[in-house]
């Protein structure tokens, strides 16, 4: 018996990057304790970014969709951040929101989560979203790939996404799409389902990204070119 291999994106898992402004970042799993960096992030998006996830003003994230979030197993729901990585912190750690925790005084750049389905239970709900302030420098590119790369590790073939099948931005967007993928549309709702691409988990940020239709799909919903429904909206808790 073969044993498995070992585990790329664990606990103890930090990358340091940067983006291509310059700015440091550091990558690592979500924790429990990330849930006051977490609203803050969300109160930094923009009333626009907001809508298009949640379909509603929102202000804020209750304990309970903080919760949600962040208490996650890894496994069947994963999440991936990317934080500022300024001063002399190495962001490696979780922050407590009291002012005295390694990540205190770091912003909250981006997430990358997916969740997976019961059944088909290869398939996954995946979303990116992108703090307006860190958008066009190569931060939705490096989560993406991360993200592909642990769902795969996690046994995940298929990402499906959904959005509203009346959405102009979506209609646009398919029409380059390249051919494999699936796509149903019932009751108002597009489902878009496409194979997880296999990348290294050290893919480099500056390396050509192959042609990827969801890649593109992510990157025009942090745009928000696309209009999301429900179903993206259990990403984010609510």
């Amino acid at each position: 018996m073969t044993d498995a291999p070992a585990r790329f994106f664990t606990a103890g898992y930090a990358e340091h990057a940067t983006l291509r402004d310059g700015t440091p970042i550091v990558l690592r799993l979500l924790t429990p304790e990330d849930k006051s960096l977490l609203q803050e992030g969300f109160e930094r998006l923009s009333a626009e970014s907001r809508y298009a996830r949640f379909f509603s003003p929102k202000l804020a994230l209750t304990a309970d969709e903080l919760r949600y979030l962040c208490e996650i197993d890894q496994e069947n729901h994963f999440a991936i951040g990317a934080v500022r990585a300024d001063g002399d912190d190495d962001g490696d750690g979780p922050d407590d929101g009291r002012g005295d925790g390694p990540n205190d005084g770091q912003v909250g750049l981006g997430i990358a989560r997916f969740i997976r389905l019961a059944e088909p239970p290869a398939t996954a709900e995946a979303a990116i979203t992108v703090a307006d302030e860190a958008q066009g420098r190569g931060l939705g590119k490096l989560l993406f790939l991360r993200l592909c790369a642990a769902a795969r590790e996690r046994g995940i073939e298929t990402f499906r996404c959904e959005v509203l099948g009346s959405n102009a931005g979506m209609q646009h967007l398919i029409e380059h799409v390249a051919p494999e993928r699936r796509i149903e549309v019932g009751g108002g709702v597009m489902s878009i389902e496409m194979a997880v691409p296999e990348v290294m988990p050290t893919e480099p940020i500056a390396a050509p990204l192959p042609e990827n239709p969801m890649y593109r799909l992510f990157r025009a919903a942090a745009e928000n070119a696309v209009e999301w429904t429900d179903a993206i909206c259990r990403l984010w808790g609510r």
